[in-house]
């Protein structure tokens, strides 16, 4: 059950943010576009987590692509688990709430796996005690001001989402809006145009 969450967590991670951005990253042949700010990863490297989050989470016959069935049935899942008042939208308080879930069910498999690891870094703990590699405390970022910088940033692509996938600007996004959006992040990920979005459609890029 726990790892459904976690799954159904990064799902909407894809949904929302992917489809908002692959509504406005390069297409094929485009230059560079810079994000806001100029931060976050380029149009290349988009592509490229965006595709290792969907095969993950959506490939579900394993077969190394993702095709548009498995997309449409992965948003549709997502979709009815956001909009918690079943009326066909989803609302920026709905998308709040269920970005607040995704949190704690993050920092519940974090707490976990520390607690799993929690010899091992004792003892590494002991070795060097400058507090070097260890992971912050809950409620603390460990650089002042960060924290507040992460919140900020959530809020600005909260506001990018809602501007590129709500087209009719009534403050809520229906399921033709976000069916539409990630129909053309699916064209845009999908570059040789076969139907599926696989390691064929990822730039040709050095390791180092």
């Amino acid at each position: 059950m726990f790892r459904n969450k976690l799954i159904l967590a990064a799902l909407s991670s894809t949904l929302i943010f992917g489809a908002a951005a692959g509504a406005g990253f390069a297409a094929p042949g485009d230059g560079p576009r810079q994000h806001p700010g100029g931060h976050g990863p380029g149009p290349a490297a988009f592509r490229e987590i965006t595709y290792v989050r969907m095969l993950k989470q959506f490939d579900t016959n394993k077969d190394g692509q993702v095709s548009k069935d498995e997309v449409t049935a992965g948003l549709d899942k997502i979709f009815a688990a956001i909009d918690t008042n079943k009326d066909g939208s989803l609302t920026p308080g709905e998308i709040r709430e269920y970005r607040k879930t995704q949190m704690q069910a993050m920092r519940g498999q974090r707490k976990q796996e520390t607690g799993e690891n929690k010899d091992a870094n004792a003892a590494a703990a002991t070795a060097d005690n400058n507090d070097q590699g260890r992971l912050p405390r809950e409620g603390h970022d460990g650089r002042d001001g960060h924290r507040w910088m992460r919140h900020g940033g959530n809020i600005m692509r909260a506001s990018i989402m809602m501007q590129r996938i709500d087209t009719d600007q009534n403050g809520q996004i229906s399921k033709q809006e976000a069916t539409a959006a990630f129909d053309k992040l699916f064209a845009r990920m999908d570059r040789n145009k076969d139907g599926v979005i696989s390691i064929d459609d990822m730039p040709d890029r050095p390791l180092l």
